[in-house]
């Protein structure tokens, strides 16, 4: 669903639902690989002392290294002059980010862990999780998801969180474009078999509090957006994604992971009593 905002007449939403993927919230936004999300040098930044509405944090919860092959995992590892590091596990990961997809140009060609690198398979590249690793990825524009494992690095640009196969773009419904705005879940029971306490998954809620066709009609409600968390106390992170249209470009102002429906739906409220919008409300679980 593309929603539009025109500056004359305001916000046109609808509340959606993506469902079938558990939610958990414990979100990283970690230097973005072959496809992740950019966050403009020009975003505006809130006020020292004041709660803020983060643009791009990095939490991590460490549960401690997963057993993996040392191929494709060491660390820190360098890249035209960038240094990177693998997380030491992926137990209970959350993204949220824009992915791209690569496709017959790596055709044949050698993975990072080794591997052939089949287009035509369900794979991805990722700069900092553990190879090989399951993920479910669903893309925020039609609700479509798949499990991919992740066998790569990759991808290398500062505003993209994962480079997908050309499959996977494929079944996300975004081939026909460059990249998609997403949610990636690592899948714990899959990559963890042998644990027995794996954390308990919960619902994961997100705002998409505006649409525009021009990215600083996107800066400036970020920069409100962070004003109004300065003013009542509240903590969510916030960042701009791009959904490509077939003529045009979107940049939407999103809010989230949030922990419950209620605090979304408190957010959402005080959003539109400050005629900030009406929020697109999305739950992923």
């Amino acid at each position: 669903m593309d929603l539009v905002r025109d500056e004359s007449k305001g916000f046109e939403l609808t509340n959606i639902m993506f469902r079938g993927f558990a939610g958990r919230v414990l979100v990283l936004l970690l230097l973005s690989g072959c496809a992740a999300l950019q966050m403009p040098e020009q975003m505006p930044k809130p006020k020292p002392g004041s709660p803020t509405v983060s643009p791009a944090p990095a939490r991590v919860v460490d549960y401690g290294p997963q057993a993996r092959p040392a191929r494709g995992n060491k660390s820190p590892y360098v890249v035209f002059g960038e240094t990177y590091e693998v997380m030491p596990g992926s137990l209970g990961y959350v993204e949220i980010g824009i992915a791209s997809w690569y496709g017959e140009k790596f055709h044949g060609r050698l993975t990072s862990n080794g591997e052939v690198y089949d287009m035509h398979q369900l794979t991805a590249a990722h700069k900092a999780l553990p190879l090989p690793t399951q993920v479910r990825v669903t893309n925020l524009d039609n609700g479509r998801k798949v499990i991919v494992r992740v066998n790569d690095r990759g991808p290398f640009h500062s505003d993209r969180v994962i480079d997908l196969s050309y499959e996977t773009a494929v079944q996300l419904g975004f081939a026909e474009q460059g990249t998609a705005p997403v949610v990636i879940e690592a899948i714990d029971a899959v990559n963890y078999p042998q644990e027995e306490n794996l954390p308990v998954h919960h619902e994961s809620h997100y705002l998409q509090v505006g649409a525009f066709s021009r990215i600083a009609g996107a800066e400036q409600l970020l920069a409100a957006i962070t004003g109004l968390a300065g003013q009542h106390g509240w903590v969510v992170d916030a960042r701009i994604l791009q959904s490509e249209l077939a003529d045009a470009v979107l940049h939407k102002v999103w809010l989230g992971p949030i922990s419950s429906a209620a605090t979304r739906d408190e957010i959402a409220q005080l959003v539109q009593a400050n005629n900030l919008g009406t929020p697109l409300r999305v739950q992923v679980d």
